[in-house]
């Protein structure tokens, strides 16, 4: 009987992948934005534009795709701003709380609201 062996090295890849707040790709078609209770799909054929703002050590990143704005929040986000800029984010998530520290060093994105615009008749 043949066993695979267990590498500690799949199993930290994974729970790191958990608490990175976002990956990027190559060329992603399109960012999937996480939030605790659904996922959504933006084209980035759809994408208008970001905006990255700073109050005091708070950041917050608004993305435009067409009458929808997703906004993240947290620390350190110019990075994701950055990755943004070469439309190369795949997916967004809210890093757990107690897990913050641990990720502090690439950002934290600790609150992700999405926004319909309202549309005026």
């Amino acid at each position: 009987m043949e066993t695979k062996p267990h590498t500690k090295t799949n199993a930290t890849e994974s729970r790191n992948e958990n608490l990175t707040c976002w990956s990027t790709a190559t060329n992603p078609q399109c960012l999937r934005v996480e939030t605790m209770s659904k996922i959504h799909l933006f084209p980035y054929g759809y994408f208008c534009r970001a905006t990255l703002s700073r109050d005091g050590n708070k950041d917050a990143i608004e993305m435009q795709f067409q009458e929808i704005t997703v906004v993240a929040r947290g620390k350190g986000l110019e990075a994701l701003c950055d990755a943004l800029a070469r439309l190369g984010v795949e997916r967004i998530q809210m890093c757990p709380e107690k897990y913050g520290a641990i990720a502090r060093n690439e950002g934290v994105i600790e609150d992700i609201e999405i926004k319909q615009r309202d549309r005026e008749n």
